[in-house]
């Protein structure tokens, strides 16, 4: 029998599940316990998911139970299937009330005081029975958090072109950087405030992880001092 016909055939969502909690646990008994079963029980699943993969999933050391290299494949893959099960669950939910349920947001800590407030206003007077959840970071682990499924959808600053085919951008507004300057500043004399020389003034910048602020640190190292 081919490896598939054995998943197809035995394979259970449920046994996938003692297997994912006994690895969080690092314990059947504890498992069980968590699972509101008996040990016996949470050894029959993990012995039944052994047969149909046809490898050993765990192996024990003094820090308890832990997944065997083959058990940590079929746990990435497991949490996959998962998180495919309850998408599908909320896709029914929508389904079956598009005004209703939860929206999970990423973005940028600015964004996340500025105008993503301002939309969730807006629709929640529209669509009072949705949730809005804000998960704001920074950008360069936006995409994890997307890809990862931990947020629903991103409103973030579109840098180059995603690499992934799953992702897909909608252009909401464009948006550009100027320069703000106090009238004594020597900047407010100039009739142009080109990079050249305004890149050497002193600038109050965000913290230097924040891709602003690295750009502006490139911009300076790349141009000589102004005379």
């Amino acid at each position: 029998m081919q490896l598939s016909d054995r998943i197809g055939r035995r394979l259970k969502l449920h046994d996938l599940h003692v297997l994912v909690t006994v690895v969080q646990a690092r314990s059947m008994s504890k498992a069980a316990a968590l699972l509101n079963t008996g040990q016996s029980a949470i050894s029959r699943s993990i012995a039944e998911l052994d047969h149909a993969v046809g490898v050993r999933l765990l192996e024990r050391n003094p820090r308890g139970v832990e997944p065997t290299e083959h058990g940590r494949a079929l746990l990435s893959g497991g949490a996959a299937a998962f998180d495919e099960l309850r998408q599908a669950v909320k896709n029914i939910e929508f389904l079956n009330d598009p005004t209703a349920g939860d929206v999970r947001i990423g973005c940028n800590q600015h964004l996340a005081t500025s105008f993503v407030p301002a939309i969730i206003d807006r629709l929640s007077l529209r669509y009072p029975r949705i949730v809005f959840q804000v998960a704001a970071t920074l950008a360069e682990e936006l995409h994890r958090e997307l890809i990862e499924r931990n947020v629903d959808l991103l409103v973030t600053r579109r840098l180059g072109t995603p690499a992934d085919e799953r992702l897909r951008f909608e252009l909401l507004f464009e948006d550009s950087n100027v320069v703000v300057a106090g009238a004594q500043n020597p900047l407010a004399r100039r009739r142009r405030a080109g990079g050249f020389f305004a890149c050497w003034l002193a600038w109050p910048l965000p913290f230097r992880a924040c891709v602003i602020a690295r750009r502006c640190l490139l911009m300076q190292r790349r141009l000589p001092r102004p005379p």
